[in-house]
């Protein structure tokens, strides 16, 4: 059997770590060199031979055009492919070649088979990167435990300086062409990732540029020649501009010799040029890390210490960055380089409770209960970015990302949101475009998939109600399923590429064709006027109604009064002349016309329009505050609404009874007891789940 191993796969450099088999502790397995890290880089070879790591690297700084490096930032993206002798290779081959490579030097220096590994990402990484950097580790042979944030890999890496006492820390992550920043709360026996943040687009990589750019320029001044006209030189330049700057964090002055096209030159570069010219990019890291802050409410005052993370944190500039927003230096005791590494090898031998996995392989074979992990934490992470679905606004003239899982919420997480579909005999499907995003404006986000669900059964009464669950997993990585309720059946679901035209979420619903149509909605508010309504609840209950009505589009909707005491009565019939209708609010009264009581309930004549009716769904929102004296028959005329496809609503306040509300409430995600003062809210939130085209209606 086989060791479970921690891979770091980097940018531009990665790294293998294992459990020691004997003392419990993480340790970065050196590759061929003797080196703790490795370049992520490969050189594709006439004969079919491809080189990896050092040797790599070696022929990228001698100008050798077939190699290639940096392919961790195009993982997921279908567009990415390049050439070497006739054969082409996506950024997840690439990455699938390479931890082939680092798999089998790592057994070829411990003597033993790796079988299984965690592999790290950016905290900031989509769903279709996780899911490519799953994909190339299986095809590179190995069963992928779990995929795990770079950032907290790092938290697991500090948890070996066994702090007794909890800190708070912020873990700065930059690598060679990522950038992750993480809140984390650390204790003895856990790690509690608070938000994440970043721009995967963001690395050493492009420090290194602004030197290249730098060195290119002042040549072109002195002698004249243009280096970027030669792509070997261009190639060479960027391996020096490296070095340049690891030099620069040991040394003020750097002078660079430069030969193109048979002229010589010596370019000096100092650290403070270097700022000069890559200021923009720190900048970039502040507006991230804000970003974070503002997402979680808290500052930099909240912080006990900043954890560096990534070779490009060895930068002189990030040092002062930190202290100067912390306040203090840098926490001690984490290795940039192996941080990430190390923790995934941690990860990789536990739970996420933090227990020890009976075996960890090597030729000493230990259990859980004699070994102790070094490290080994109980963990809970976070997403790093909010999970939503193209949906129709409140007022149906445009497309929202409406929001269905939030960023930084803790994960695994699922919701289900059902959807109203009018069935037919045969060909029944629903589309769903999944984003992940913070946007409002759907096309801002990453649009992951397009879902379709089908095989879904033709109903009687024809609306069918198809419940989706949308769901992050531990990994990240996003799960839709679906199932019909009417028959309790799971449907089929069909992933689709996202097409290529995409324009038509910036028109309007009502008038683009493949939104399918927009149902017809039809609605009855019924409001309780019995003696206890007078005063202020009357008025306030008014108020929420008319913003109701306000924030509903009455070119798909329609609306009717039911209001109810001792007596009912129906004063307005549906219709979609909203002024109409906030007039007969404003003539709600409590008195003569209905009574003082609490005798009547509006079902037997909201069942009799809504059943008349031609609306596609059909709702009764019932507002109440207090208690019936025909709970029995009210509860038999609502159930009756309900049979026949008739959504009830009931939310309460003052002396309601919410075991009552649960009861003529179609479910019990229908009934709510609120404060009067938060009456708009909650008929805001219904308006919302209406204009999404959504049954969940949650009025909590």
């Amino acid at each position: 059997m086989g060791i479970r191993a921690g891979i770091d796969l980097g940018t531009t450099f990665s790294a293998v770590a294992r459990i020691d088999p004997i003392t419990g502790k993480p340790c970065v397995i050196k590759n061929s060199f003797g080196s703790a890290i490795t370049p992520s880089v490969l050189c594709f070879e006439m004969n079919g031979n491809i080189l990896f790591g050092e040797d790599a690297k070696n022929m990228q700084a001698a100008g050798d055009t077939n190699a290639i490096a940096f392919f961790k930032r195009s993982m997921g993206k279908d567009l990415f492919s390049v050439d070497f002798f006739g054969k082409s290779y996506s950024a997840t081959d690439l990455s699938s070649i390479l931890l082939r490579k680092l798999k089998e030097e790592a057994e070829q220096e411990i003597g033993e088979k790796i079988e299984s590994a965690v592999i790290t990402v950016p905290a900031y990484f989509t769903h279709k990167e996780r899911s490519a950097t799953i994909e190339a580790g299986k095809k590179a042979g190995l069963d992928v435990l779990a995929i795990i944030n770079e950032p907290t890999a790092a938290a697991f890496a500090y948890g070996l300086n066994e702090k007794d006492s909890e800190q708070t820390v912020l873990i700065y992550d930059l690598g060679g062409g990522t950038f992750d920043v993480t809140l984390a709360k650390i204790n003895h026996d856990e790690i509690n990732i608070i938000g994440s943040d970043g721009d995967h687009e963001l690395g050493g990589k492009d420090w290194d540029d602004c030197i290249a750019r730098y060195l290119a320029g002042e040549f072109s001044e002195r002698y004249g020649i243009d280096i970027s006209d030669d792509p070997e030189m261009v190639a060479s330049l960027l391996v020096t501009a490296e070095n340049v700057k690891k030099q620069l964090t040991s040394r003020d002055t750097v002078n660079v010799p430069i030969i193109c096209k048979s002229t010589r030159g010596n370019i000096e570069i100092t650290e403070e040029i270097f700022e000069q010219i890559s200021e923009f990019l720190l900048g970039t890291t502040r507006d991230v890390i804000d970003r974070l802050f503002s997402s979680v409410n808290m500052s930099w005052q909240h912080i006990d210490g900043v954890i560096l993370v990534g070779g490009s944190t060895r930068m002189r500039m990030i040092h002062k960055y930190v202290k100067e927003m912390s306040g203090k230096e840098p926490l001690s005791g984490v290795n940039v380089d192996e941080a990430v590494a190390l923790g995934a090898a941690i990860r990789a031998n536990i739970t996420t409770k933090g227990e020890a996995l009976p075996q960890i392989g090597g030729s000493t074979k230990r259990t859980s209960n004699d070994l102790r992990i070094m490290g080994a934490k109980a963990v809970t992470d976070v997403t790093a970015h909010s999970l939503g679905m193209v949906a129709v606004s409140t007022d149906g003239e445009r497309y929202i990302n409406s929001i269905i899982i939030k960023k930084n919420t803790k994960i695994p997480a699922s919701n289900t949101r059902p959807y109203k579909l009018k069935t037919r005999a045969k060909d029944n499907e629903l589309e769903v475009y999944v984003l992940q995003g913070e946007f409002e404006r759907p096309l801002d986000n990453t649009v992951i998939n397009k879902y379709v669900i089908y095989d879904i059964e033709r109903t009687s009464p024809p609306m069918s109600v198809i419940e989706v669950t949308y769901e992050y997993n531990s990994n990240g990585v996003i799960g839709v399923t679906a199932v019909q309720k009417e028959t309790g059946k799971s449907l089929p679901i069909r992933i689709e590429p996202v097409p290529d035209d995409m324009s038509w979420t910036d028109g309007s619903p009502k008038d683009n064709q493949q939104s399918g149509g927009i149902p017809d909605v039809a609605v009855f508010l019924t409001i309780d006027l019995s003696g206890s309504m007078a005063g202020d609840p009357i008025k306030e209950a008014q108020k929420a109604m008319k913003k109701f009505v306000d924030e509903m589009d009455s070119s798909f909707t329609k609306i009717g009064l039911i209001p109810f005491a001792t007596t009912v009565d129906c004063p307005l019939s549906l219709t979609d002349d909203f002024r109409k209708v906030k007039r007969a609010i404003d003539r709600f009264d409590i008195g003569d016309k209905y009574g003082y009581g609490n005798s009547a309930h509006p079902f037997d004549l909201a069942y009799s329009a809504l059943n008349n009716s031609d609306a596609d769904v059909k709702y009764v929102i019932v507002l109440t505050d207090g208690v019936w004296s025909c709970t029995d028959v009210a509860i038999s005329s609502a159930k009756k609404c309900h049979t026949a496809g008739i959504e009830v609503m009931a939310l309460g306040f003052g002396e309601a009874d919410y075991a009552f509300l649960k009861k003529i409430a179609s479910t019990d995600e229908f009934a709510s007891l609120t404060d009067l003062s938060e009456l708009g809210g909650s008929f805001s939130k219904i308006a919302q789940a209406i204009g999404d085209g959504s049954t969940n209606i949650s009025v909590l």
